[in-house]
């Protein structure tokens, strides 16, 4: 008896109360582990919803509101399949290519798909059946019409540089499919921001156009290309002339000529002379002699020339019978 008493003692100390309540939580742990396993190991029938991505969609068209597109199906996996379906909520694509049209709601069979959409599932998950057969959603028919390509244009050329020409771009323009109420008011076809510094040399790159909502066009990208030359500034004093003056009245102009500023081409620098540009004030303007200043205004410039300016920008004058 008194050995008893004495190994019992021994497993005491070796086993107090705290380790004992240690032990029991942890066979409490495992063995709820291993249930739940048990558990998620097991086949379940489920209904299952997933979020819709359309593909194959038909240039024509245009689908609404797909975000909100759900398909609803009854399944048959093990508990942890179902659990990833309930959590991620997995995307079904579906196509739309042999869908029905014809109507203002578009049907797409689910059935002629059922293959496909098993396929996207964990491996031995079985779709049972679908709470509709039929997938319908609104659409917005498009209508196609040719724009030209609008150049969105940010360069900054090197210091005397500029561009000598119009951009050229090929194509110039593009067929585009959309909505009545947006291409009703489409006139062009933006691309995306072409962007470049310190440019010196001639310009010849593919940009990609924009991506407009519910807007297709049949090109994905374009070419611009341009020359690019070394300008230089010259300075020439030109005559002002007078427009609309009677002929009963004489005018006097103060002073007669502007100073004009201009950039050109440096190979053209000698081909452009004062009578190249056309000044002129308008005597009309005068309100019968009752403004003291006209203004001075371009009538005509040299092809090739940039940035004209002159001085002063009005001028006084003196009317004569």
């Amino acid at each position: 008896m008194e050995r008893s008493n004495q190994v019992l003692n021994n497993f005491r100390i070796k086993f107090p109360e705290k380790k004992k309540f240690r032990f029991f939580l942890l066979f409490l742990v495992l063995s709820f582990t291993f249930w739940i396993i048990t558990k998620l190991s097991n086949i379940y029938d489920s209904s299952i919803s997933f979020s819709i991505n359309l593909t194959d969609v038909p240039n024509y068209i245009v689908p609404k509101n797909t975000a909100s597109l759900e398909l609803n199906a009854n399944i048959r996996a093990s508990g942890f399949q179902l659990l990833l379906y309930k959590l991620v909520n997995d995307e079904i694509i579906i196509s739309v290519k042999d869908g029905d049209f014809s109507l203002d709601l578009a049907h797409v069979n689910l059935m002629d798909q059922k293959l496909s959409i098993q396929q996207q599932l964990f491996q031995n998950t079985v779709v049972k059946e679908f709470n509709k057969s039929t997938l319908t959603f609104k659409f917005d028919r498009l209508i196609r019409k040719k724009v030209p390509i609008f150049p969105i244009i940010d360069i900054n050329y090197k210091l005397g540089y500029e561009r000598a020409e119009d951009w050229r771009i090929e194509p110039d323009s593009v067929w585009v499919a959309g909505p009545s109420n947006i291409m009703d008011t489409l006139n062009h076809f933006p691309t995306q921001t072409f962007k470049k510094n310190k440019v010196e040399k001639p310009i010849s790159e593919r940009i990609k156009l924009s991506e407009i909502p519910q807007l297709k066009p049949d090109l994905r990208e374009v070419e611009i290309t341009a020359a690019v030359y070394k300008f230089t500034e010259k300075t020439l004093e030109t005559f002002i002339n007078i427009k609309n003056l009677p002929d009963t009245l004489t005018i006097k102009l103060f002073p007669k000529s502007v100073e004009t500023t201009f950039l050109v081409l440096l190979d053209n620098i000698e081909e452009i002379g004062s009578s190249d540009f056309l000044f002129y004030c308008d005597f009309n303007d005068t309100f019968g002699g009752k403004v003291n200043s006209l203004e001075i205004k371009l009538d005509n410039k040299p092809d090739g020339v940039r940035n004209v300016r002159w001085n002063p920008k009005s001028l006084d004058y003196l009317i004569r019978q």
